[in-house]
């Protein structure tokens, strides 16, 4: 596991916390990784405001968690100038996530929910649901 916590950042390992192999987490200035769940091998998370994963959470191998992402309000300006912004990101107690899945700023990933391989997750998704819906 490779661990990057900048200024004021934390990262908070719970006691149900499993955290496999070639995992990577990064928490920026301020921002708060809380994992009480599984990551499988390979999982990235990186945080500017928040990302939760509670306990009973499972994120397969290759998951990514960004809790942060380009501001692209602007069609005059070039996306690299217009800055970041940044929302929390919760993986509620009994979500799974399918391998190589990614989870985007300010979603919340339902408990018992299940969000299929390869998925990339740009809103919510609810409790006890299947990602994308088939």
């Amino acid at each position: 596991m490779r661990l990057w916590v900048e200024d004021g950042g934390r990262v908070v390992l719970g006691p149900s916390a499993r955290i496999a192999k070639g995992c990577e987490l990064h928490a920026g200035p301020g921002a708060t990784i809380t994992v009480d769940g599984t990551l499988d091998e390979d999982c990235r998370l990186s945080a500017h405001a928040s990302i939760t994963v509670e306990a009973g959470a499972r994120l397969g191998t290759g998951c990514a968690i960004v809790d942060w992402g380009p501001v692209y309000g602007d069609p005059e300006r070039p996306v690299r100038e217009q800055g970041t912004e940044a929302a929390p990101v919760v993986i509620a107690a009994g979500a799974l996530l399918g391998p190589r899945a990614a989870v985007l700023r300010g979603v919340t990933v339902g408990a018992d929910a299940l969000v299929l391989a390869h998925a990339v997750c740009a809103r919510d998704v609810p409790a006890g649901t299947e990602f994308p819906s088939g």
